[in-house]
């Protein structure tokens, strides 16, 4: 009896044995099961894409894998502006916006001569991923592209609330098996707020002028309410400017930002824009012979644009061109050397934009409504003077059609003079 219940504990230690092997074996393999569900697809918020990723875009499991590369340190990737072999990409800048999406990020490419259709992918650290959409606008049987995508929640908390000086945020373009490049993203500082009534930001490019002028057209432009600069320096600047530039920037921070620009001009209008967009209330670009006039009885451009515009959703504002042509005996203003022009006034195809209201994609794209309109109101002229080559501007200067028009110099050119 007692070996044969020694039989019967022994058994049962062995099927108690086995049992537990069993389950541990078991607990194993639904460990190695969860942990290669792990690797195929994030499993948790934070791994998931933010921003607008509706369900019709299916993302391939190769972009995730992708941002496992970023997140196991840094890569040797190019830099921002590039060129890119495969595919043939020419990316000129990055920037970012908060006017269309709430938070976006936009690479601009140089003109080429065929459209861009690949799916391309926007990578953030965190394992953060993106769709990018693109948009090709035609200039002279090329095109210039853009490629959009969405930012995270948590870029677009550092980039604008929790913002600091020193801050590296990366942004990495991809394709669906390759990551393509990489660009830093950043605001610029501005300070506007403080001292007008509202921003105005003017861009231009560095054409061949002098000092002088440059010292003019900077000083009449603050005069009438310019807050912010931004000169794409296109023509390698003398370097006799660096040194006023700088001394302008000491005394008002932030008043002129220089943008290398080694590419086209057709480009510039679009990375203004998106560059300068977010710190602006309204925005253009002009070349540096040209000077904005606001039209009697408004000596300043924050107050005409506050009275006559206000908070109206208005895309923008046509610029009336006045051409000068003769200059009378040599003055040290510009204003003063120049006081006649052609007696017929053309609407220009520069404006002053209302980023808010209106996107990148149309700053090229006016309407009849808005001529009509400002063709009526006429509230701000554009003067051009021939102190560049001009030949476009020289054909409109016919001696016969020449009237004198004192009306710039007798009203900025005594406090002008005073500013510089």
């Amino acid at each position: 009896m007692h070996k044969k219940m020694t039989i019967y504990v022994g058994k049962k230690s062995i099927n108690y044995q086995l049992k537990s092997i069993c389950l541990i074996f078991g607990f194993i393999w639904v460990l190695i099961m969860l942990y290669l569900l792990s690797i195929k697809k994030p499993l948790d918020n934070s791994r998931l894409p933010v921003g607008y990723f509706p369900p019709s875009i299916r993302m391939p499991d190769s972009v995730y894998y992708l941002t496992r590369l970023i997140a196991k340190g840094p890569m040797k990737l190019p830099l921002i502006p590039t060129v890119i072999m495969e595919p043939n990409l020419n990316v000129l800048s990055v920037r970012v916006s908060r006017l269309r999406g709430g938070g976006s990020a936009t690479f601009i490419l140089a003109k080429q001569k065929d459209k861009i259709n690949i799916d391309f992918w926007c990578l953030f650290d965190e394992q953060l991923i993106t769709p990018v959409y693109r948009f090709h606008i035609e200039k002279s049987n090329d095109f210039i592209s853009f490629l959009e995508c969405s930012l995270p929640d948590s870029i677009i908390h550092r980039l604008w609330y929790n913002r600091l000086i020193d801050q590296e945020i990366k942004i990495y373009l991809a394709t669906s098996d390759k990551i393509l490049l990489q660009g830093l993203l950043d605001i610029p500082w501005s300070n506007w707020a403080e001292d007008t009534e509202q921003s105005l930001t003017i861009c231009t490019d560095s054409l061949h002028i002098q000092l002088t002028y440059f010292i003019q057209w900077i000083e009449y432009h603050r005069l009438v309410g310019i807050s912010k600069f931004i000169i794409y320096n296109i023509s390698n600047l003398n370097s006799r400017f660096y040194p006023k530039i700088n001394s302008y920037n000491e005394d008002y921070p932030g008043l002129i930002d220089i943008i290398p620009w080694n590419y086209s001009m057709e480009e510039i209008p679009y990375d203004c824009f998106i560059r300068y967009g977010d710190i602006s209330e309204w925005i253009t670009r002009i070349n540096i012979n040209e000077y904005l006039i606001p039209q009697i009885p408004y000596d300043n451009l924050p107050q005409l644009l506050t009275e006559q515009y206000g908070r109206q959703l208005h895309t923008f504002v046509n610029l009336e061109t006045h051409y000068f042509c003769s200059e009378m005996q040599w003055k040290t203003l510009l204003i003063e050397q120049y006081i006649s022009r052609n007696g017929v006034s053309n609407h220009s195809d520069k404006y002053l934009y209302r980023p808010r209201s209106i996107d990148y994609l149309s700053i090229n794209q006016n309407t009849k409504e808005t001529n009509l309109f400002d063709s009526i109101k006429k509230t701000i002229v554009l003067a051009r003077y021939p102190v560049m080559e001009d030949d476009q501007m020289m054909l409109n200067c016919q001696e016969n059609d020449l009237i004198e028009d004192t009306t710039i110099r007798d009203r900025f050119a005594k406090r002008l003079f005073n500013e510089i």
